[in-house]
């Protein structure tokens, strides 16, 4: 006789506390070319740290790291970062590199197209600089996060444009021909594009146009300073008047954006003890881009059915790719015993079956590991 008792399961989302909400993502070109002083003593590196630890997001992907002084950005991560992963193996032009932090393990680092040859792309010589990725193993992500960013060739000449053209059809077709086949993990692009997409000044190669076809996955985000309402990001030294600096997300991550702006200290009215109003003047002629997306894996998930005969369990629930489970007995809702560990999930349904489960089990609950 089939007994089935839907009052006596409880299904649960756990490990909630260990995963990530949500993560912020920070992209600031530093202006570092042709710094002599780098050091965390510096009045441009100090400007810089307290706008890092006023905003303190999670990810920071930085343009503009002077090559020579690379090896001070450990520094920086003591000083204003303490904790953080760094990767700093980009590629260079001799003069400038990317580099990327992250409060979350960074499993690995690599320099993608570094100097390579972009007449495939229409442009006779070598990509500035490169396309730098780290694989970052976020809590509560099911799969790693990719983190790309990209220093494209500046200049407004023919030649210029040209060569930045290339440099992002390089980039959209590394993303659609080696990076998303098979390759379903989070992902997205930050950096200085050097053009402005609403006012282009390279017009009919449109750059951005192409990081953002519709092959890329990558989607165009339009963050605004909350006070002025304006994109733009270049130059407050000077005059503000373009929008260099983009963070462009994968679909999973847009889907999922809650806030984002461009960040300006000297419009701020509550300042932090340790934040001053021209400290974005000091730091950079670029403004910082800061976004916030929640986690695209942290959803909850239903149980789809139930049935018990005797000491035969069947169960299933929704899931997701890439996501691990536990399922838990209980005679008194006290205390709580495994059944089933490591129950890896392939696909958008799980069915658990057991044979195993004594008379005096009545309860069940499902856990989801972070």
């Amino acid at each position: 006789m089939r007994r089935i008792f839907l009052s006596a399961l409880i299904c649960i989302s756990a490990g909630r506390a260990l995963a990530v909400p949500q993560i912020t993502v920070l992209d600031y070109n530093v202006s570092g070319n042709g710094v002599a002083d780098w050091s965390t003593n510096s009045a441009q590196v100090k400007a810089i740290g307290r706008e890092i630890q006023y905003l303190n997001p999670d990810i920071i992907t930085f343009q503009e790291i002077p090559l020579t002084n690379t090896w001070q950005m450990a520094n920086w991560v003591k000083v204003f970062m303490p904790g953080f992963y760094l990767a700093t193996n980009s590629g260079t032009d001799g003069y400038i590199r990317s580099t990327i932090a992250s409060r979350f393990p960074i499993n690995r680092s690599t320099s993608w197209m570094s100097r390579s040859n972009l007449a495939y792309f229409g442009y006779n010589g070598s990509f500035t600089r490169d396309l730098f990725e780290a694989e970052i193993a976020v809590p509560g992500f099911s799969q790693p996060l990719h983190v790309f960013t990209t220093h494209l060739k500046s200049g407004s000449t023919t030649t210029d444009a040209l060569r930045r053209a290339a440099e992002a059809a390089a980039i959209s077709n590394f993303l659609v021909t080696v990076f998303l086949p098979g390759n379903a993990a989070p992902y997205f692009l930050t950096g200085d594009m050097n053009e402005d997409i609403a006012r282009p000044t390279s017009a009919g190669y449109l750059p951005i146009q192409t990081l953002t076809s519709a092959p890329t996955g990558l989607r165009l985000t339009s963050p605004v300073n909350p006070v002025t309402g304006t994109n733009l990001t270049i130059s407050i030294q000077t005059t503000l008047d373009a929008r260099f600096d983009y963070i462009m997300p994968c679909g999973a991550l847009f889907s999922n954006l809650v806030s984002s702006q461009v960040f300006r200290t000297d419009l701020l009215t509550n300042f932090s003890s340790n934040l001053f109003s021209n400290d974005d003047l000091t730091a950079s002629d670029h403004l910082p881009v800061v976004m916030t997306f929640a986690n695209p894996f942290n959803t909850p998930f239903r149980l789809l059915a139930f049935c018990r005969t005797n000491q035969t369990v069947w169960l299933k629930w929704e899931s997701a790719t890439n996501r691990v489970f536990s399922v838990e007995t209980s005679g008194d809702l006290a205390q709580w015993t495994p059944l089933a560990t490591n129950l890896f999930s392939t696909g958008t349904n799980f069915v658990f079956t057991t044979n195993q489960v004594s008379d005096p089990v009545k309860f069940f609950r499902i856990y989801r590991v972070p």
